[in-house]
C-alpha cells in the first residue's frame, strides 16, 4: 500500500471514529431508555439489529471517504468528499433530533432532510465512480424502510 493510500485509510477510519462518537454522545442513555419504552411498529429491528445497522453505516462511510481520498477529479471529488462528511454530520444531527430531544416527530421529520441528502450524494456518486456509488447503495435502500419506520413509529406514539 502507498503511503498516501494509506494516510488516506487512516484519515477515513480516523473521521468515521469521531461521527461515532459524536453520535454516542448525543444519543447518550436515550437508547435504552426513550427509546425501549417507545411503541413500535410490527416490522421494527430489536435493538441490537439497530446497533448492527449503526455499525455498518459507519463502515460503508470510511470506506466512501477512503474511494474519494484516494480518486483523482478535482473538483467534484471534493465535493463528494463534502457532502460524504454532510451525509456523516447529517446523521449525528437525526441522533440529536430523535435520541437528543426524545422526539418521534423531529426524528421523521429531519430523516426526510437526511434522506434528500444521501440520494443526492448517491447520484452525484454515481456520475462520478459507480462502483463508489455501490457501496452507498444498500443505505439509500435503508433508508427507504427507515422513513416507513419512522413515521409509523411518529404516528404509534403521538
Amino acid at each position: 500500500m502507498k503511503k498516501a493510500d494509506l494516510r488516506a485509510l487512516l484519515l477515513s477510519i480516523a473521521i468515521g471514529l469521531v461521527f461515532a462518537t459524536l453520535g454516542s454522545l448525543l444519543t447518550g442513555n436515550s437508547l435504552e431508555r426513550w427509546f425501549a419504552e417507545l411503541e413500535h411498529p410490527w416490522f421494527s429491528l430489536p435493538l441490537t439489529g439497530w446497533y448492527l445497522v449503526g455499525g455498518l453505516y459507519y463502515l460503508m462511510a470510511m470506506a466512501i471517504l477512503y474511494q474519494l481520498l484516494t480518486a483523482t477529479g478535482g473538483a467534484e471529488r471534493k465535493t463528494l468528499i463534502g457532502l460524504t462528511l454532510a451525509m456523516l454530520a447529517g446523521n449525528e444531527f437525526w441522533n440529536y433530533l430523535f435520541f437528543g430531544l426524545e422526539s418521534t416527530f423531529a426524528g421523521f421529520v429531519g430523516l426526510i432532510f437526511f434522506a434528500i441528502l444521501v440520494v443526492v450524494l448517491f447520484i452525484r456518486l454515481w456520475k462520478f465512480r459507480q462502483r463508489t456509488a455501490l457501496i452507498l447503495l444498500p443505505y439509500v435502500c435503508w433508508l427507504a424502510y427507515d422513513l416507513v419506520w419512522a413515521y409509523q413509529l411518529w404516528v404509534l406514539n403521538n
